[in-house]
């Protein structure tokens, strides 16, 4: 190990060759924040604003552009529940270099105004396909070359990139815009691109594969519990990282600049969350802060069924925010608490919940775009999305009572 990078550095056994293989733990790191970045970062949250701005210059109607925000979450199940078999068969590290150049040309394949709307819906479906096995994959592709004991801060990192775009879409996405809906599409193509082409090196030489053997089954009434916990949050969490900005822009009637300012202060909270959650964790324990998680985004979303002014609309964000990457961790915790410290029955109970949370996020999605469908363009279809998240989270907080039982 080089002296001046103690820290930075592990050995281990080559899948490949049984040869020590060495790695700089932080720049692989980075390597799976930016996939991260991209499959669900640009994918999805850069698509936020956009979504307001197809409407407003006339590419879509309010409901087409919720199914294109909808295809986007269809294709993440789709994708969280292919990762594995697909790392089975073909290395890690070429699956995610392959599909983080997907999602950049997904965008760029969308900036033209006359190509019809199946084709968008397509290409959104991909880009979510993309973001769902870059989820199930970059953080183990790390996760096997590093020390146990630094593995939870090196997952809350690679969660990072979602938090990061965030902020990221909210602050220039406007600016784009005010170019062109087009040129945006192509800013962002572009962005993934560069991204995939400056992390292409920093991953591990050769990440490891997902093993064949078939996982034993945690306690399945706990863990069936657990699965619909999860996906009932991903309702709960989807109003406001999916259709924030299309809310305040369009429904609020305040434009594309100001939901995307708000935006900001969610992500200013999805950066913050972990750290506060962690701190919770460590202070009053693993279910208290989960509830106190549920409590909060309860909070939020019904603060956006109470009132519409600039404070309750920024405080709200704020609070949302704090959960969309936090609570993640702390459910991830949670996994690793129900699987009796058993690795397999670990990653076989984490795929599951994230397929889990992935159906939730779809569910809330589409039901958007049906809403909006039916009630018109505008027809109060986020306010009553809102209620459906509230009653999710109270719902999830009464199966922790279950479980605790």
């Amino acid at each position: 190990m080089t002296r001046g990078h103690p820290r930075s550095l592990r050995y281990m056994a080559s899948p490949a060759h049984n040869e020590p293989v060495q790695i700089r733990v932080g720049i692989a790191t980075a390597a799976a924040m930016g996939a991260v970045l991209v499959g669900v970062g640009l994918a999805r949250s850069a698509f936020a604003p956009l979504q307001p701005a197809l409407v407003a210059d006339h590419w879509f109607t309010g409901r087409d552009a919720t199914l294109l925000a909808a295809a986007n979450l269809g294709g993440y199940l789709v994708g969280a529940l292919i990762g594995a078999p697909l790392a089975r068969r073909f290395p890690v590290t070429a699956i995610l270099r392959t599909l983080m150049i997907l999602v950049g040309l997904s965008f760029l394949a969308c900036a033209d105004e006359s190509l019809p709307f199946a084709w968008f819906f397509g290409w959104r479906g991909v880009s979510g396909i993309a973001g769902g096995v870059i989820t199930a994959l970059a953080g183990p592709a790390v996760l096997g070359y590093v020390a146990e004991s630094r593995r939870a801060f090196v997952s809350q990192m690679t969660l990072y990139g979602v938090s990061i775009s965030i902020v990221i879409a909210g602050a220039v996405m406007p600016h784009l815009i005010s170019v062109g809906v087009g040129t945006a599409w192509i800013a962002i193509g572009a962005c993934a691109l560069a991204i995939t082409a400056v992390t292409w090196r920093m991953w591990p030489p050769s990440a490891p594969r997902a093993g064949r053997a078939v996982a034993p089954a945690p306690h399945r009434p706990r863990a069936g519990l657990f699965y619909l916990q999860y996906g009932l949050v991903a309702v709960g969490i989807v109003p406001m990282m999916v259709f924030l900005v299309d809310y305040i822009a369009r429904d609020l009637g305040r434009g594309v600049t100001v939901g995307s300012a708000f935006y900001v202060v969610y992500g200013v909270g999805a950066l913050i969350g972990p750290f506060i959650y962690i701190g919770s964790t460590k202070r009053i324990g693993l279910r208290a802060t989960l509830r106190s998680g549920f409590a909060v985004q309860f909070v939020a979303l019904g603060l956006l069924l109470v009132s519409s002014s600039t404070a309750v609309l920024g405080i709200a964000s704020f609070l949302a925010g704090l959960g969309v990457v936090g609570l993640v961790g702390v459910f991830l915790s949670r996994s690793q608490e129900i699987s009796g410290g058993n690795p397999a029955v670990h990653r076989s109970l984490w795929g599951m919940a994230t397929a889990s949370n992935a159906v939730g996020q779809a569910i809330a999605a589409f039901g958007t775009a049906y809403l909006i469908g039916i009630l018109g363009e505008q027809g109060n279809a986020y306010p009553i999305l809102f209620i459906a998240g509230a009653v999710s989270i109270v719902i999830a907080f009464g199966l922790d009572l279950v479980m605790k039982r």
